[in-house]
């Protein structure tokens, strides 16, 4: 087999795929099967197609690798190592080496933590710098009040953020205190700058005063009580200096509405005496109560629900904010939180007009009732005693987005396609992903509030499906899912070459699964299949028969695939040969392909690795007949033998030795000073065999030893004028080794 790339190097950037091209040449006599797989890190993903590229005896192909450098991955070159393998010949594997230059994607985020804060003087926030990008960010950082009220600074000035990684800094506000007056907002903008990367971000500060207007207000109410506790001390006084209290009032005495009013007019004209008789009578008014356990009331109450923009239905956990003017601006008089279905209430209101903000993390703030400020909002009239109903608003959440791992237990994962349905709504499908060779998938910019369906198909796999709910602004992380590949079917028909054959054994295995199974010898003669197969999965599939020999054959299954096009013929004949296969020490190998070459379909085994470890048996060979078998092993020199069968049709006792693959060394002579030095010595020695060869000059100074043993060797230099090196090195079977040596000249006589 022969394999290149097209091209050794191509530049990739940060979640765009990019492509490189592998030429791959059959040069087996068989029809072989070729995959690839790479060598990369973390951060680096790649997927190959196809997964297996069937070739024909000396035809060509090509092999498609993608690789998706993720957004971590730091820019510069990767190396990263292919190899390329048959599914015929183990021992047919080529290593190339591509090289992806990841380009440069600087990105970075900065989040306030708290974005707003309180207090009287002096307030510090966290920020939190990420580097979202592929390369080391040195960010600068500032900060200032647009309005020149507030000093800002941050501490430290300057962060360095490796890729993929966080840091802080701290934030400090200051502003002049203040005595008295209303609570200030600000807003100080911070930026961070870096090569190709600009960040803003704001910081609300709420200054209070230091008199606070709650202290000032109960200070006024505190007067005010105090002024009218005289007042009915004054008008107790009197009354009961003239007559004695009646026990019981009616209800009217207490409401905060309809109050009774004196008629000046028939007082005057009914006197002083009459108006205590008046209060003198001891009948008592239909309805009146005690005067004792009344208590009187004012505040109002105002109810509403807050609806989601994206589903018309109940939203919880939002602030509900009531804000009355003052004449120091907004002053904030009570809060509440929606319950589950968005229902609300805001009680105990001094009768007056508020306006109502709506509010959470991960929603838009909205003030009653679609206003975006409070400058805009409209004012809510509450009531003495009265509740203000129907103060409704929608409320609308930022996108969130939903992410999450489908499994199918294929490495690399296919693709895998994602549909979400939106519960609310119409109930269409509102977007489409595909996870990535790992089987990761983010669908991003979803309405929220909302709850979705999901639904995950692939070919040759069943329908899964999961519901998820999100909330305003959410990166949700989903529940993993794992699809269940339909069941596949291998079948086919067994030929002698010509017609049907009848009575053949028939084994799959994978996996550490086994089915048997055979073809009829009446109806459909010959043809077989193999339902009900666990899928994804490669079947080693062996046919025997007494009189035929056995064949084997390897077929990959994917996902719900079925193959029902087989077709094997086994070749006639009752003759076999069987031996044994060791290395040139006597150890027996296992393992070791055994390949009947010249025949029209090539009979193959492999030598037991448990049992009679590197023995192997060839049964159905037609006899008499001269037979061509290979012997191969990775690491070892393949042997060809040939055998004859007589009409006997038996030769057993077969002996054949692998030698190891013979290994190299090559490497390059310098001076001290770095020139390369020609006509060096180099003798490289086992112990018992010794090479020797020189130094040319092309390329300058190297040299090159081949068909050495796998064995230790003591390498030395020596060149007239310089002082003699060596050194030790170690070969393995089929390694090409690197010795390379400097030279220092001798010291002057």
């Amino acid at each position: 087999m022969r394999a290149s790339l097209i091209t050794d190097r191509i530049e990739v950037a940060p979640d765009v795929p990019a492509t490189a091209l592998i030429e791959v040449t059959n040069t087996l006599g068989v029809i072989d099967g070729v995959s690839v797989s790479a060598a990369s890190g973390a951060g680096l993903e790649w997927s190959a197609a196809p997964a297996l590229l069937p070739l024909f005896p000396g035809s060509s192909g090509r092999l498609a690798l993608t690789f998706t450098a993720g957004p971590h991955l730091p820019a510069g070159a990767h190396r990263v190592t292919l190899e390329v393998r048959s599914s015929v010949d183990s021992a047919e594997r080529v290593t190339l080496t591509l090289t992806l230059d990841v380009l440069r994607a600087p990105s970075a985020s900065m989040t306030v933590d708290p974005p707003a804060r309180r207090a009287r003087h002096r307030a510090r926030y966290q920020l939190v710098l990420a580097n979202l990008g592929n390369t080391v960010l040195d960010l600068d950082l500032a900060a200032a009040d647009p309005a020149r009220i507030l000093s800002a600074r941050v501490s430290p000035p300057s962060l360095t953020v490796p890729p993929g990684e966080e840091a802080r800094a701290e934030l400090t506000v200051e502003g002049r205190r203040h005595l008295l007056g209303a609570e200030r907002r600000q807003r100080v903008a911070v930026q961070a700058r870096a090569e190709q990367v600009e960040i803003d971000a704001f910081a609300s500060f709420r200054q209070a005063p230091l008199v606070p207007t709650g202290a000032r207000t109960a200070a006024v109410l505190g007067v005010i009580v105090a002024m009218w506790a005289a007042v009915f001390l004054v008008a107790l006084s009197r009354a009961n200096s003239s007559d004695p209290l009646t026990k019981e009032v009616p209800p009217s005495f207490y409401a905060s509405v309809a109050s009774r009013r004196v008629n000046t007019a028939a007082f005057g004209a009914l006197g002083r005496g009459g108006l205590l008789a008046s209060a003198a009578s001891p009948s008592t008014p239909a309805g009146a109560v005690p005067k004792s356990g009344v208590v009187i009331g004012v505040g109002g109450t105002v109810n509403g629900t807050v609806d989601a923009a994206s589903t018309g239905a109940g939203v919880g956990r939002i602030t509900v904010q009531a804000v009355r003017d003052s004449p120091n601006g907004p002053v904030l008089v009570s809060s509440a939180a929606t319950a589950s279905d968005g229902t609300y209430s805001l009680v105990g209101l001094m009768p007056g007009d508020y306006k109502l903000e709506f509010s959470a993390p991960g929603y838009r703030t909205v003030w009653y009732p679609d206003a975006p400020d409070e400058t805009s909002a409209a004012p809510v009239a509450v009531a003495a005693l009265a509740d203000t109903n129907g103060i409704d608003a929608t409320i609308t959440g930022l996108p969130g987005s939903i992410s999450g791992t489908v499994y199918t237990g294929e490495t690399p994962s296919p693709p895998v396609t994602v549909t979400v349905v939106a519960e609310q709504g119409n109930g269409q499908t509102i977007a489409t992903v595909t996870t990535n060779s790992s089987g990761n998938y983010t669908i991003p910019s979803l309405p929220a509030p909302g709850t979705y369906d999901l639904s995950f198909t692939a070919p040759g796999y069943q329908v899964a499906s999961d519901t998820e709910e999100i909330a305003g602004g959410e990166a949700h992380i989903a529940n993993s899912v794992t699809l269940s590949a339909g069941p596949g079917t291998l079948g086919g028909v067994v030929t002698d070459g010509s017609k049907p054959l009848g009575g053949v054994t028939i084994t799959a295995n994978a996996n550490g699964q086994t089915i048997t199974s055979a073809t009829p010898t009446t109806g459909e003669i010959g043809h077989f299949s193999i339902p009900n197969l666990t899928t994804p999965a490669t079947y080693l599939l062996t046919f025997s028969d007494p009189g035929y020999g056995s064949v084997t054959v390897a077929e990959h299954l994917g996902p719900g695939q079925s193959l029902t096009d087989l077709t094997i013929p086994l070749s006639g004949g009752a003759g076999q040969i069987s031996g044994e296969v060791t290395s040139q020490s006597g150890a027996p190998l296992g393992g070791v392909s055994v390949t009947v070459d010249n025949l029209a379909a090539p009979v193959s085994t492999e030598t037991l690795t448990a049992g009679s470890v590197g023995s192997f048996l060839l049964s159905g060979l037609a006899t008499p007949g001269d037979y061509t078998l290979t012997f191969s092993l990775a690491g070892y020199q393949p042997q060809t033998l040939e055998v004859t069968l007589t009409s006997s049709g038996s030769a057993s006792g077969v002996q054949v030795q692998l030698p190891p693959e013979a290994a190299a060394l090559t490497g390059t002579v310098t001076s001290a000073s770095g020139n390369p030095l020609t006509g060096v010595t180099v003798t490289a020695t086992n112990g018992s065999v010794t090479r020797t060869t020189t130094t040319t000059s092309s390329p300058p100074g190297g040299y090159s030893l081949g068909s050495l043993a796998p064995e230790s060797y003591s390498v030395t230099f020596s060149l007239s004028g310089y002082q003699s090196e060596t050194v030790l090195v170690h070969l393995q079977p089929g390694q090409t080794a690197n010795a390379s040596a400097s030279l220092t000249p001798n010291p002057p006589a």
